[in-house]
């Protein structure tokens, strides 16, 4: 599981010289500490991971509350309790806890690794992790189901208006709507693509990143020959067996598909809301950690968006953008979220006029908005040069140096993605670096290593905020 890499990789770099008190005890026996209230399915958890793992022995011991298990967290590799908001409070010289996960609704699970010390890594913690990953898992989302604790269907009403109703647990995501596959590792849930598309993918130093996201990712991105919102080779997509499909609203072949008697949901996320909409759906759909996930996610956005608001919205004489498409004469419509990212970043597009989506404009027209900042996507080519030709130079943007190209880590952050809130929080700095005080860097490194469990480096950072 990629939750489980990304942590296991954390800890190795978290390991220090010297030796910590082992807080829980180092062997073959995993101990879990758990409520007595969710008795049933944590045995039948221990159980099947057992079952999967023949060397490790499970030890659970039940309590009743919640504030006893945090008490003696030390005591344990493995706790869970009532509440995924609160985890347990220990300090390591090497070691850590590790991120939330929620296997029910209002059950948090947590691995405490305490005993990879002086540079080597204990089988324990990685069982500990192992079994916390299994009950998010898809295998640990049936057990839960068989035992009635969670639903064997899901049905929903995606961004088309469609009624969709989605067996459970989802095993196998074929996700030909790039925009999806974002969503898929935002919730955490990258391990059970089987094919994908990857907007952004188009430069060495993206398809590095996306390999550290997912290693699967070159796997993923050929399993299929032909995949993409015009036309797909549906025998191969066929052979793959997923359980759910994730589409464009606006997808040619989904009458095709839905003979094959899948699943499909379909997005439509041109604005910031539908963005959180979509993550809330998928969320839904992929078990309680899932959506988890994507609470956290819209909680996190809005919360990032009301700063760069209370840092923008006293501001009288608004800068006036014009945001290009990948033709330097490609104007965004106020129906796309690119027109949406700049009025969140506190500035006025001057295309607000136009409906649609891209819109074919000329000079002269642009010459009559005579922006004081252009903006251009990191995609089809477009590029700063564009803006070079002379007869751009009258342009107030160009005459003084105001055109910048927006960044990207894999999918573009201009794009309805999770990213998106990125791009949001570079514009409102690059537009008003006096007035707005969000750190770039500091921003981008949390938001990768807490939705895709990636660490970005100082060559990224260098790309992404420079």
């Amino acid at each position: 599981m990629l939750k489980r890499l990304s942590l296991l990789l954390a800890m190795i770099a978290l390991l220090v010289g010297g030796v910590a008190p082992a807080l829980a005890q180092s062997g073959d026996g995993l101990t879990v500490l758990a409520p007595t209230a969710v008795q049933p399915v944590v045995e039948a958890w221990a159980a099947a991971f057992g079952a999967a793992h023949a060397d490790i022995v499970v030890n659970v011991e039940f309590v009743e509350s919640s504030e006893e298990i945090l008490d003696r967290a030390a005591e344990a590799n493995v706790i869970l309790t009532g509440d995924p908001a609160a985890g347990p409070q220990l300090e390591f010289e090497c070691g850590f806890i590790s991120d939330v996960y929620v296997p029910l609704p209002d059950i948090g699970a947590w691995a405490i690794a305490s005993n990879s010390c002086g540079g080597s890594v204990d089988p324990v913690d990685v069982a500990a992790l192992d079994f916390a990953a299994f009950t998010v898992s898809a295998d640990g989302q049936q057990v839960a189901i068989d035992q009635g604790l969670l639903p064997d269907s899901v049905e929903i009403v995606d961004q088309a208006g469609m009624t969709v109703t989605i067996p459970q647990p989802v095993r196998r995501i074929a996700s030909p709507y790039s925009m999806a596959t974002f969503y898929v590792y935002s919730v955490g849930v990258g391990d059970r693509l089987v094919v994908a598309g990857y907007l952004g993918t188009n430069t060495d130093a993206a398809k590095d990143a996306m390999r550290a996201i997912d290693p699967n990712f070159d796997a993923l991105l050929t399993a299929v020959s032909t995949l993409s919102q015009k036309e797909a080779n549906i025998e191969e997509l066929a052979a793959l067996e997923p359980d759910l499909l994730l589409a464009s609203a606006r997808t040619d072949w989904l009458d095709a598909a839905g003979e094959l008697g899948l699943s499909i949901i379909r997005f439509d996320g041109e604005s910031p809301e539908k963005l959180k909409e979509a993550m809330s759906l998928l969320g839904a759909v992929l078990g309680p950690d899932a959506a988890y996930r994507a609470e956290q996610f819209n909680a996190y956005y809005d919360e990032t968006l009301a700063k760069i608001v209370a840092q923008t919205e006293g501001i009288e004489n608004r800068v006036r953008v014009y945001f290009s498409g990948t033709d330097a004469l490609r104007a965004a419509s106020a129906d796309m979220v690119q027109t949406m990212m700049i009025e969140a970043a506190g500035a006025v597009s001057v295309s607000s006029d136009l409906v649609g989506y891209w819109n074919d404009v000329n000079l002269e027209q642009v010459a009559v908005w005579n922006p004081d900042v252009i903006f251009y996507p990191p995609y089809g080519g477009a590029s700063a040069e564009a803006f070079d030709a002379p007869e751009w130079a009258n342009i107030k943007a160009v005459q003084d140096g105001k055109v910048y190209g927006v960044p990207k880590l894999v999918a573009p952050w201009d794009t309805p993605v999770p990213d998106s809130i990125l791009g949001i929080i570079w514009m409102a700095e690059t537009l008003y670096p006096d007035q707005v005080d969000l750190d770039c860097p500091v921003e981008v490194t949390n938001f990768y290593s807490r939705f895709y469990g990636y660490s970005v480096t100082d060559s990224d950072l260098q790309n992404m905020c420079p």
